[in-house]
């Protein structure tokens, strides 16, 4: 029994010092190309940057002629704004630089480092939390920075955040990298070279601001696309980063009329609408948390068939090769 019981625990002790290994190896991987980590960062900044020129200002004159005829500060317009502005460039983010970074996969995977790896005696599971956990620590740090930039940002210009709401704001950034990690894990299972990953990842970038509302907000699209943002966990990120960044400058508003600012948070899709029932921010709290639980049960479950396939596929092989070697 001891035997048994010593056993286990150095084995675990492997399993952990490879987990650490392979961690290691990815991020020196992903930090050796310079240039992808150079893009990785600047691709959200650069939307920062496009929204401060030019969004931040229809945004504006939309609040300013809602706003009409109330005794609103223009400083407290431009939190609400800049606030939900910020709340976007995160959200998008957190998906973008996660699908950017499995380029550390791919590469394996393409390069044949994957198959070796998986001929190896290293356990299937460890080597896939190793290529998760550092798709996150990348995702994490990189959209850290980001966030860091939009502090800097609010406090240079209109700081409505109380040190609550920055704390919150790291609880909803671990969550959504989480998301976004698992989510890239599952869409990233099916592709097979760095061209195809490259070509998918500029497709993204550039369409799921939309879906999520980081452009413009989700309540002036169709209600066809305010209905697929629901099913996606990206929607509910943005949606409690915009509620947390503009609860501050949302008080001095809900001060002067409660009726305007519900009217604000509905237009900015703070509040989400599902089929006709109202999405509040703990709601979307729990939601992005369900899809974390949801994603990492759906990313195991399509590890454990392939794993289950490959398992198949090489009993086959063998069972072929044992008949030409009798013949």
């Amino acid at each position: 029994m001891e035997g048994a019981v010593k056993n286990r625990s150095d084995e675990l002790k492997r399993d952990v010092k490879m987990f650490f290994a392979l961690l290691k190896r990815g991020l020196k991987i992903f930090l050796s190309d310079k240039m992808s980590v150079f893009f990785s960062l600047l691709a959200p900044l650069i939307i920062l940057m496009l929204y401060v020129l030019f969004l931040s200002d229809i945004q504006m004159d939309s609040i300013e002629s809602a706003m009409a005829g109330l005794p609103i500060d223009h400083d407290v317009l431009r939190g609400i704004v800049d606030g939900w502005m910020l709340a976007g460039v995160l959200a998008t983010s957190c998906i973008t630089v996660g699908f950017s970074a499995q380029s550390v996969l791919i590469g394996d995977r393409e390069t044949g480092v994957l198959n070796d790896m998986l001929t190896s005696p290293i356990k299937r599971g460890v080597l896939n939390a190793g290529y998760i956990a550092c798709n996150f620590v990348i995702t994490l740090v990189i959209t850290t920075i980001v966030m860091l930039v939009a502090f800097i940002y609010l406090a240079a210009t209109n700081w409505y955040l109380s040190a609550a709401d920055v704390g919150e704001c790291i609880g909803i950034l671990l969550l959504s990298v989480l998301g976004s990690s698992l989510l890239s894990g599952i869409i990233c299972i099916f592709i097979k070279t760095q061209s195809a990953h490259g070509a998918f990842t500029g497709i993204l970038s550039a369409a799921i601001g939309f879906f999520i509302g980081a452009y413009m907000p989700i309540s002036i699209f169709p209600k066809a696309i305010q209905y697929v943002a629901l099913f996606i966990h990206g929607s509910y990120s943005a949606g409690v980063f915009r509620n947390v960044f503009t609860r501050g400058a949302m008080a001095e508003v809900e001060k002067l009329s409660p009726i305007a600012a519900d009217a604000v948070k509905d237009h900015f899709s703070m509040n989400m609408d599902a089929f006709g029932k109202t999405i509040y921010s703990n709601d979307m709290w729990i939601i992005l948390a369900v899809f974390c639980v949801a994603l990492a049960i759906a990313l195991s479950a399509l590890y454990f068939a392939s794993s289950r396939s490959s398992e198949f596929l090489n009993m086959f092989v063998r069972r072929k090769n044992k008949k030409h070697a009798k013949k």
